[in-house]
């Protein structure tokens, strides 16, 4: 556990910064609007599937002698995993928590949009 939680706060260069700006900016809005917590729960299922990404890209980084094979099987686990637990959070923020499924989902797709631009910015 300790291991994604060092890949969710660091990318290749440091920090996701342009995610956390943006998730810090959509939870400031939201609480204002008094969802914050909703808006915070989407915000956390984003950096953990950026955390997820960090870990398969940095295991598959650390296994360079696997045939192409391995790797495309690998990626695909690894795309599997996070959309299973990507819906499965968020059906039980939206059913069990009964949180705004505005605020949640808004959080969650702008956090995902943060880690595209942390992404370009690093390339």
């Amino acid at each position: 556990m300790s291991l994604i939680a060092i890949d969710i706060l660091a990318t290749n260069n440091g920090r996701p910064k342009a995610q956390l700006g943006v998730l810090l900016i959509v939870g400031i809005y939201f609480a204002i609007n008094g969802v914050a917590l909703a808006a915070i729960y989407g915000s956390m299922i984003s950096l953990l599937n950026t955390g997820l990404i960090n870990r398969h890209t940095n295991k598959q980084t650390r296994q360079s002698d696997i045939s192409a094979g391995a790797s495309v099987g690998m990626m695909a686990v690894s795309v599997i995993m996070r959309m299973v637990l990507l819906a499965a959070l968020t059906l039980f923020g939206l059913l069990i928590l009964k949180l705004s499924p505005e605020a949640l989902i808004i959080g969650l797709v702008l956090g995902q949009v943060g880690f595209l631009i942390d992404r370009v910015i690093n390339k």
